[in-house]
């Protein structure tokens, strides 16, 4: 039998003895047999450590042979999920991982209830695999800085695969609006208790409980099955829903909307009443019921925006009205500016804060509404006159117009009257036209003589030149500026009386339907008060007076000057198909053209000058016929 000793000798390479041939009989003989095996041991040590340290070289080449073998490669036997990625690369490892994950991404979860199947996607319930942080963790392992530990995990090679979990993640918020659709497709939710207003009726549908996803335990379902990477078919865990608001919660808010809808709201204004039944109202009527902050909420409201535009549309007729002013007029005798009636003041319906109070009222205690206004009061007030700023005569105009005909004096008669007691703000703009109107026979006008395209003929309102020529002088006088003016185009003898000459007169034309395109007169208001102007007639004279603010201005007209020029004209006949059959008349006989300027400088308080010039181009003329359309041609104008 071979003994441990002989084999440690074959080990290393050597021989010994039996023990019974170290053994002798004696004391002295057996200590010399236990030199004999230290001195043994002594030499055999050095052989082992060096019989280790070649089996530990070994090993280190080994282990630096196997790590420059998978330098660029994922150790072997390494498994993510159930995928072996052991000896691929980082790109092979990612392929393989991703052509993995789309085939888990195409699968699905089954839930079933009531014969209703739901299959989501994991992108349906916001599921998706992390492949980079798993490739990352699978890369990682045996490479790092520790040497012990790189050696533990070669040895756990050895021993067998090494498993690394597949990166799961789930958007918790798309998972639980998926679980909201579901609930959704089982159409069984609770239903809290709510108002209904049916007219003017209101009752209460009570609570209902429901039955909805338990999300707690579908999801632990999701979730084992990416731990075990198995398909789930499982029944739709559900759980009883209770409804937040109950019958009981709302029996109050019952009560008041009961009693709201129980009469009208009575809206007063200036000493007029008006009901507004609760069966008009209550279609504005809004009712949000809601469970916040851990309790009931009942929020009762009429919609604002709808229930003004129904009062603006039942009310502002009759509550709306213009301010009126007051007629003013200039009183020698009562010392200067008088009122000639009262003016009233306008209102406005706030449509917005009627419709505030009314809903107040309604959901409150429906007390009576003051309608609420807005009080325009009138530019010309009664009660303040002096606020107008008027305080004397500034300049008086004056024509004559006698020995015309019945006709014309009746037109400056209704003219002057139409002028009369026009009022201009400061920095407005006188227009004649405007203040008289539109000339027709429904104001009072009848036909008379007028100059139209350079000849003598008829119109409705003929004279009111008249007027306007005792206007113009009247602001020339006093330092007025023009922004419009047009002189006539003929030159009429009964303009030039009590001192007044050639280039003194206005000429209106109120010819179309467009005021903007006929002829004016007007003159801007440069004071800082309201000018009045004041016209009446004392047969043969019209007199026109602007009274304002006395700004300390001065006027000087200065003397005109005249020239005739060198204007050659022709006999001329005027068809008129308004004229009867046979009709001939000669309107016009010879007379001379003219040109006419008048100088004003208006010198201001502060010493500042204004310098104009009226030109006046009177056109002369030869003989006019007028003759019907028959007679086209024979009158005297034709005569060789």
């Amino acid at each position: 039998m071979t003994s441990w000793w002989s084999q440690m000798a074959a080990a290393i390479g050597g021989s010994v003895m039996p023990d019974a041939t170290d053994i002798d009989v004696g004391t002295g003989t057996r200590r010399h047999a236990r030199r004999s095996i230290g001195v043994r041991l002594g030499r055999l040590l050095p052989r082992m450590l060096l019989i280790g340290a070649i089996a530990l070289l070994a090993s280190t080449i080994a282990l630096f042979a196997f790590r420059a073998l998978y330098a660029d490669k994922v150790y072997p036997a390494v498994i993510i999920g159930d995928v072996n990625v052991g000896g691929l690369t980082v790109d092979q490892a990612v392929a393989t991982v991703e052509q993995r994950a789309a085939e888990l991404e195409q699968g699905s979860v089954v839930f079933t209830l009531n014969g209703q199947t739901w299959t989501p996607t994991l992108a349906e319930i916001g599921a998706s695999i992390d492949i980079e942080s798993s490739i990352d963790e699978a890369w990682a392992l045996g490479r790092g800085d520790n040497a012990v530990a790189r050696l533990g995990f070669a040895n756990d090679l050895l021993r067998g695969d090494q498993h690394i979990p597949l990166r799961i993640t789930i958007d918790r918020e798309v998972l639980h609006r998926w679980f909201d659709s579901v609930n959704v497709d089982i159409g069984q939710r609770a239903e809290d208790a709510t108002l209904l207003v049916d007219g003017t009726n209101v009752t209460i549908s009570p609570e209902r409980a429901g039955t909805i996803v338990d999300e707690d335990a579908a999801t632990g379902l999701i979730l084992r099955a990416f731990t075990t990477l198995e398909p789930v078919s499982a029944p739709l865990p559900t759980q009883i829903e209770s409804p937040r608001i109950t019958a009981s919660d709302l029996e109050g808010y019952q009560a008041q909307l009961a009693a709201a809808l129980d009469g009208p709201i009575l809206v007063t204004h200036n000493g007029q009443k008006w009901d507004i039944p609760a069966s008009d109202l209550v279609q504005f009527l809004t009712v949000d019921v809601a469970y916040r902050d851990g309790g009931t909420q009942v929020a009762m409201d009429l919609d604002r925006g709808a229930l003004a535009s129904y009062l603006r549309d039942g009310f502002a007729g009759q509550v709306n009205r213009a301010p009126i002013d007051a007629r003013v007029a200039w009183s020698t005798d009562q010392g200067g500016l008088i009122a000639l009636d009262h003016s009233t003041d306008g209102a406005t319906l706030r449509a917005s804060a009627f419709a505030d109070e009314v809903a107040a009222s309604f959901l409150g205690d429906q007390s009576p509404v003051a309608i609420p206004i807005v009080v325009t009061r009138p530019a010309v007030d009664s009660t303040n006159l002096g606020a107008l700023g008027i305080d004397g005569l500034l300049a008086r105009g004056d024509s004559n117009f006698e020995g015309g005909n019945e006709d014309r004096d009746k037109n400056i008669y209704v003219g002057t009257e139409l002028l009369n007691g026009e009022l201009i703000a400061p920095g407005e703009e006188f227009s004649f036209n405007g203040a008289i109107g539109e000339i027709t026979a429904d104001a009072g006008f009848v036909e008379a003589g007028v100059i139209a395209a350079e000849t003598i003929g008829r119109d409705v309102g003929g004279g009111i030149c008249q007027v306007s020529t005792t206007t113009f002088r009247a602001a020339l006088l006093a330092g007025m500026p023009m922004t419009e003016w047009w002189p006539h185009s003929m030159r009429l003898k009964g303009y030039e009386r009590d001192g007044w000459t050639a280039g003194f007169d206005a000429s209106i034309l109120q010819a179309g339907s467009d005021p903007a395109l006929w002829g004016d007169f007007r003159f801007r208001n440069d004071t800082d008060g309201y000018m009045l102007v004041q016209a009446w007639n004392d047969y043969p004279r019209n007199y026109v007076e602007i009274y304002g603010n006395d700004d300390g201005r001065t006027v000087e007209i200065g003397d005109p000057t005249y020239r005739v020029p060198d204007w050659e004209y022709e006999d001329k006949e005027v068809v008129d198909d308004e004229k009867p059959a046979g009709y001939m008349e000669q309107t016009q006989w010879p007379t001379e053209p003219m040109e006419a300027i008048v100088p004003r400088t208006v010198t201001f308080a502060d010493g500042d000058t204004s310098y104009s010039e009226y030109y006046s181009p009177y056109q002369g003329s030869e003989n006019v016929w007028v003759v019907s359309p028959d007679m086209k041609g024979k009158s005297p104008v034709n005569d060789d």
